[in-house]
């Protein structure tokens, strides 16, 4: 773990981002985000207000 996490930052970002959505757009019903499968720290902060797994999404590269 780095220094940064567990500060609760990532979490006051995500919902100042919702308080704004909020007061901007208040018919705004439903949001979706992204979050690498491997952020665990982030997918919690996500998990913690109300947000769930919809799909997941591959990426694949080649190098040519």
């Amino acid at each position: 773990m780095t220094a940064r996490r567990g500060r609760g930052l990532g979490r006051a970002v995500k919902l100042r981002m919702l308080e704004y959505l909020r007061a901007e757009w208040p018919g705004v019903r439903e949001i979706m985000t992204t979050v690498a499968d491997e952020n665990t720290p982030r997918r919690e902060v996500s998990a913690a207000l109300g947000y769930r797994a919809a799909r997941s999404l591959g990426r694949y590269q080649v190098r040519l």
